[in-house]
């Protein structure tokens, strides 16, 4: 009996350790994961040390890492220097991390998962021998320190930055200071000389530059060209910087006094305070993944002196440490040499700078990547043929149908010229100097309007020349001119969404002759606000609402047109408008209406003028042998056609009616009339 108990109580003891015996819940636990990225630890230096590119491995630093006074820690290029958790690299002797655009040198944050503020920044107190800094980038540090007791926060205090100079003249250049939590440079100390140019301190939660009331020589601060955009505070807080409000003295930095290479206003040393522009900056991730390349379009390049301190294309220097590379044949920013009779690829906006003339020859087709503008300060000097215009159009890369257009400034060049030449697919073209020059210009699918006129004169001495052109789909409105002057002969206009012609307080400035505007959806000719134009030889066809609507004292004077086939009325004045009328034909307008007529108000004094068929002979509006307004213009001889015969009505009539338009025109709406 009890061996059948110590039989039984054996098997009981088995299957226990059966059931428990392979289940230990303290074995083999799970290792916590990391929040630092892996790498080499880097330890402080007693002796002078260079710190390789390690293969691509990061070093990292898990403690305040000291360059003791006599030692020199050179950085090669490509190296990535990780800082985990609040610590320092603290140089009291000299660091020098001199990169290149291709490799250049990070210091950023260990952690996995970046932010700001996560390791302090970098001291600089050494006031003998200069650091240098070319072509890095420093992310993820400056941690704000609120606690003013301990040991570490009282020493914050005196190094509120990223790069904390205090008595010391280090040289930084061509780096990317971004995404700290403090400011980007902090300098403090009467010995205080830093060299600090071409780079771009944008993105911290502080401003680019700060010194406190200790740095006394804020004139002698060699701080220039650099970008100090879109950081938290304004880019430069310098204590003995700030305005005399007395006398209206402007600071010595951030205030916008100045215009740099790129015509972008600037402060008086040439920083700029725009945004930079990177083709990636990867913000959240990790440093190592992002693009600190320049855009085409970005205020960075080429926004050093013109003078010297070049990149390596031989073009200004660019700020940052990733220059922008021009490849041949790209037109971006300035623009001073001749053009070649070429394809070219407009990346951003061409700036023609003040003083220069940049001669364009025939044959030569500029293609645009975006919404760009030629912005002419200077002159330019387009000279197409018929057979070889010029032409300037986007380049139909997906997603982009429209480039911007062409501006010109008054800077006090001689007016630009512009010949043969075709503009296609654009958003307007603005004029601002008196006496510029189109000729024999094509303009095709303007998307706001064709050509706006705003000189600011309307001396017709001075008046902006528009000969032979033509517009065709050209947004609402294919030429306005607003309290300027402008002379438009043999011209064709076809298919604005809005207005032919668009004038608004030109008084006597303006001058209209030979030009045909057809199939304008509102109106061919829009006065308004005292505009006293002169009109002679037109043909207006086919307007969806009025050939000429004048408003609010205008008092045209209108000879030898032919107004007809409009919606509304052909001639139709308002508000104290009393336009001078001889020798028209003013014909079947009023389409739309129940009761059509010519003429709003029906009282207008017409003069010699006639209301009857002209007698188109096809879709260019020429005059059908039997036309009644063949000879029938003005008798003054002034006014004869060219072979000398008396003015006949429209746009081919009068001494200039030898040619319309420029290129091949297709009028469509001739057999309707």
């Amino acid at each position: 009996m009890n061996s059948k108990r110590y039989r039984a109580g054996l098997a009981v003891l088995t299957a226990l350790l059966i059931v428990f015996g392979c289940s230990d819940p303290v074995s083999n636990p799970p290792k916590p994961e990391s929040p630092f990225r892996e790498g080499d630890t880097l330890r402080s230096p007693t002796t002078n040390l260079t710190i390789s590119a390690n293969g691509g491995v990061p070093w990292i630093i898990v403690e305040d890492y000291v360059i003791p006074e006599g030692v020199t820690v050179t950085v090669e290029p490509g190296a990535e220097i990780m800082v985990a958790g609040l610590n320092w690299i603290d140089v009291q002797g000299k660091i020098v991390a001199e990169a290149s655009s291709a490799s250049p040198i990070i210091f950023t944050s260990a952690h996995t998962e970046p932010d700001l503020g996560q390791w302090r920044g970098i001291k600089l107190r050494n006031a003998s021998e200069g650091s240098v800094f070319r072509y890095c980038v420093f992310s993820y540090g400056a941690y704000f320190d609120s606690d003013t007791l301990g040991d570490r926060g009282r020493d914050a205090q005196n190094f509120r930055g990223m790069l904390a100079i205090w008595d010391s003249s280090p040289t930084i250049e061509h780096c990317v200071v971004t995404n700290n939590q403090n400011n980007a440079i902090a300098i403090k100390g009467s010995a205080s000389l830093p060299r600090i140019r071409y780079n771009v301190l944008t993105g911290n939660d502080a401003s680019a530059v700060r010194a406190d009331q200790t740095v006394t020589q804020i004139e002698q601060l060699d701080v220039r060209y650099n970008n100090v955009a879109e950081n938290s505070a304004p880019g430069f807080i310098l204590s003995n910087d700030n305005p005399d409000t007395s006398t209206g003295t402007l600071r010595v930095f951030g205030d916008l006094t100045e215009v740099n290479s790129n015509l972008d206003s600037c402060d008086s040393r040439f920083n700029i305070d725009l945004p930079p522009l990177f083709v990636d900056p990867a913000e959240e991730l990790q440093t190592r993944f992002a693009d600190y390349g320049l855009e085409s379009c970005s205020p960075c390049v080429n926004a050093g002196p013109l003078d010297g301190d070049f990149d390596s294309d031989g073009t200004p220097a660019d700020m940052g440490s990733q220059p922008y590379s021009q490849q041949t044949f790209e037109l971006r920013g300035r623009l001073e040499d001749d053009l070649a009779s070429a394809t070219y690829r407009m990346s951003c906006d061409v700036v023609v700078p003040p003083g220069v003339t940049v001669t364009v020859p025939a044959g030569t087709r500029i293609e645009a990547t975006g919404k760009f503008n030629m912005e002419i300060y200077g002159r330019l000097l387009v000279q197409g043929t018929a057979g070889s215009p010029v032409e300037i159009c986007p380049c139909q890369t997906i997603g982009q149908d429209i480039v911007g257009g062409i501006i010109f400034f008054d800077r006090g060049d001689d007016p630009s010229v512009i010949q043969h030449m075709v503009v296609r697919d654009f958003d307007e073209v603005l004029v601002n100097k008196s006496g510029v020059r189109f000729e024999n210009v094509e303009f095709i699918n303007g998307f706001q309007g064709g050509v706006e006129v705003e000189t600011g004169t309307t001396n017709l001495e001075d008046a902006v020349m528009i000969q032979s052109c033509s517009f065709t789909n050209v947004g609402t409105q294919a030429i306005e001119v607003l309290a300027s002057s402008a002379k438009v002969s043999n011209s064709w206009i076809n298919g604005s969404r809005g207005r032919g012609l668009t004038l608004e307080g030109v008084h006597d400035g303006v001058e209209i002759m030979n030009t045909i505007i057809e199939a304008c959806s509102t109106s061919g000719v829009s006065l308004t606000d005292f505009c006293d134009p002169l009109m002679v030889n037109n043909t207006i066809v086919g307007s969806g609402y009025h050939g000429v609507h004048m408003q609010n004292n205008c008092n045209p004077e209108m000879l030898n047109n032919i107004i007809t086939g409009c919606g509304r009325y052909g001639v139709y004045a308002q508000f104290s408008s009393f336009p001078q009328l001889n020798y028209n034909d003013v014909y079947n307008n009023g389409l739309r209406d129940v009761v059509p007529a010519n003429y709003s108000p029906a009282t207008l004094d017409v003069g010699e003028s006639i209301s009857a068929n002209p007698q188109f002979a096809g879709s260019d509006y020429r005059l059908a042998p039997g036309s009644p307004c063949i000879n029938a213009g003005h008798p003054d001889a002034q006014y004869n056609d060219a072979d000398q015969t008396r003015n006949d009505m429209g746009a081919w009539g009068g001494p200039g009616g030898t040619g319309i338009g420029a290129g091949l025109r297709s009028g469509g709406l001739a057999s309707r009339y």
